[in-house]
């Protein structure tokens, strides 16, 4: 998983020590940083998160560091499993052993965020089989027939699993960048968002102008209350509505 994650990452990953941490370090876009850890077992997964301190001091101190890698960094711990532990939670419906000790790590947020990546052996095998082939995987799985067979049993499709779990848990992969051909069916928000509103023919300038102008006077319920008085008169005059309707409205 190690070299597979690797070739993800590209050539701004470089190999981090630390005691016997087993540790890819790497950077992208927008001075984001990302430490991927590779656990034997879930106690070395714990560890991580009571010597984070440690770790991230460690980080300041390596030759690399630089200011911008403060709160910017994000711990991915990729984690092989068993497939009865992988399985287990969506089975039975209750929190497992295993998903516990995962919102412990996730909803500790000192020093870097953590996302946990688990894989099973056969997810491991799967891509060691095809680094540095993840746009192809994905112009390959990712598809209707694919993503109907997930739905009804994620445990007949590992391999889908496996990469919509990477898209999920490693923020700098973007469904725009590896979607097949010209598909819209995976997208940013951000994306999905605009083309709604070019659908509908919304003034998105606007509308962020409106944002901006609430999320100032949030404070200030006068204020507040004021500029929504003034928006709905000023939409009223707009559509020449009679004097009754304005009453109405009111």
């Amino acid at each position: 998983m190690r070299e597979f994650i690797r070739s993800i990452a590209g050539d701004s990953c470089w190999d981090f020590s630390y005691k016997e941490y087993n540790f890819l370090f790497a950077e992208q876009k927008y001075q984001s940083y990302y430490l991927f850890y590779f656990p034997s077992d879930r106690d070395q997964l714990l560890k991580l998160k009571k010597e984070a301190g440690d770790i991230f001091r460690a980080i300041k101190e390596s030759k690399r560091y630089h200011s911008d890698m403060d709160k910017n960094i994000t711990c991915i711990l990729c984690l092989e499993v068993d497939n009865h532990a992988y399985y287990e939670a969506s089975a039975s419906g209750k929190v497992s052993d295993l998903g516990k000790i995962i919102c412990l790590v996730e909803e500790d947020l000192n020093y870097f965020k953590k996302n946990v990546l688990l894989y099973t052996k056969e997810m491991d095998e799967f891509s060691q089989e095809h680094i540095g082939c993840l746009k192809s995987l994905c112009q390959e799985y990712f598809t209707e027939e694919n993503f109907q067979s997930y739905k009804k049993s994620y445990g007949d499709n590992i391999e889908y699993d496996f990469l919509i779990n990477l898209f999920i848990k490693i923020p700098f992969l973007s469904f725009e960048g590896y979607q097949p051909g010209n598909r819209k069916e995976y997208q940013s928000m951000e994306a999905f968002i605009k083309a709604r509103l070019t659908e509908k023919e919304l003034n998105l300038k606007l509308i962020e102008e409106i944002c901006i102008h609430l999320e100032e006077n949030l404070q200030d319920d006068d204020a507040l209350f004021e500029y929504l008085d003034a928006m709905v008169k000023e939409q009223i005059n707009e559509a020449g509505m009679t004097k009754e309707e304005q009453i109405h409205e009111d």
